[in-house]
């Protein structure tokens, strides 16, 4: 064992060194390890980023047309539903039936909400009978439209519905006999009344 021979100003200075080593190597640890404050800055970005994603689809885009006062394209508070877009339009004309409009439907981001256009469209085409000179466009019948045909009742004008939605398109009236209950003297009854476009 080495004998050393400290005298006492030796020894102050001894501890003093120790003491620094000391306090640097605590001011560097803790220096070193990560502080909560870049976490809770890195979480405010992101709260805010959540914000900004949640105030992007806040606002509605519609476009209110038809026979409303106003019409145009109205930004609504998402949650809106269709009476609120009617009302933002200024309401239904006088005289115009929004009946056949659900208004308590949720509106959806770019669509359209027409008031009254659908009724105007049946008015003009529903007053005509089917005649020979005003045949029914096999094609663009609806099962309605089929069901008022001679000998025609709701389950052979779906049966025709059917096979038109199976086929895609039919070509010629002809083509009616295939179906069932379509045959001999019913189809000659009904085929003066169809064409195909």
């Amino acid at each position: 064992m080495l004998d050393i021979d400290i005298n006492p100003e030796q020894k102050r200075g001894l501890i003093i060194v120790f003491a620094l080593t000391i306090g640097l190597a605590g001011f560097f640890f803790l220096n070193s390890r990560p502080t909560a404050e870049p976490v809770l800055i890195q979480d405010t970005n992101i709260d805010q980023t959540q914000n900004d994603l949640i105030d992007i689809p806040t606002k509605l885009i519609v476009n209110v047309a038809g026979r409303v006062k106003n019409p145009g394209v109205y930004q609504l508070p998402q949650g809106s539903r269709v009476v609120d877009a009617i009302e933002a339009a200024g309401m239904q004309l006088k005289g115009v039936d929004i009946s056949d409009i659900n208004l308590a439907r949720l509106l959806v981001d770019g669509e359209q909400v027409l008031v009254g256009g659908s009724k105007l469209t049946s008015k003009k085409s529903t007053p005509k009978k089917i005649t020979s000179d005003n045949p029914l466009d096999i094609n663009r019948a609806t099962i309605t439209q089929l069901d008022t045909l001679p000998g025609i009742g709701p389950v052979t004008a779906q049966r025709i519905i059917d096979y038109r939605t199976k086929v895609g398109r039919i070509s010629s009236i002809d083509e009616l006999k295939k179906i069932s209950g379509l045959g001999g003297s019913k189809f000659e009854e009904i085929k003066a009344l169809l064409r195909v476009l």
